[in-house]
């Protein structure tokens, strides 16, 4: 059952993690600017830090 949680989790990762950057992004141009750019760069960073949340998780499996 533990290993269910685990893989449940993956999909909620690869979610939360560009719509998390993307809303920063979101920020950072109402802030900076009206480009783009921010969300763009913003949902890939969150993308890239899920991917690694994922690596680890699974690499202690």
């Amino acid at each position: 059952m533990r290993d269910v949680g685990t893989y449940t989790a993956i999909p909620m990762m690869l979610i939360a993690g560009p719509a998390l950057g993307y809303f920063l992004g979101t920020l950072a141009a109402g802030r900076w600017g009206r480009s783009p750019l921010f969300e763009a760069c913003g949902a890939l960073l969150g993308l890239a830090a899920s991917a690694r949340q994922i690596w680890l998780l699974l690499s202690r499996k």
